[in-house]
């Protein structure tokens, strides 16, 4: 499955170039939460496997509304 952030990564140079004189401060927020959403630098949660009890953490979402996550 592809990530929203690997999109962002891949087009935010053109995308922010092409439409520059229309992105607002919420859109910039927007396009740096999603892009930073889930990755090793988010909060981490701790959750369990409820069979074998296993653990892992892993990365909260970035809590945007527009974001996908």
């Amino acid at each position: 499955m592809i990530r929203l952030a690997s999109v962002i990564d891949t087009f935010e140079a053109q995308f922010r170039s092409q439409y520059r004189d229309r992105l607002t401060s919420e859109h910039l927020r927007a396009l740096a939460a999603m892009k930073h959403c889930r990755t090793q630098a988010s909060p981490k949660m701790q959750v369990r496997c409820t069979g074998c009890e296993h653990q892992i953490l892993v990365p909260h979402s970035c809590g945007h509304r527009h974001c996908p996550h």
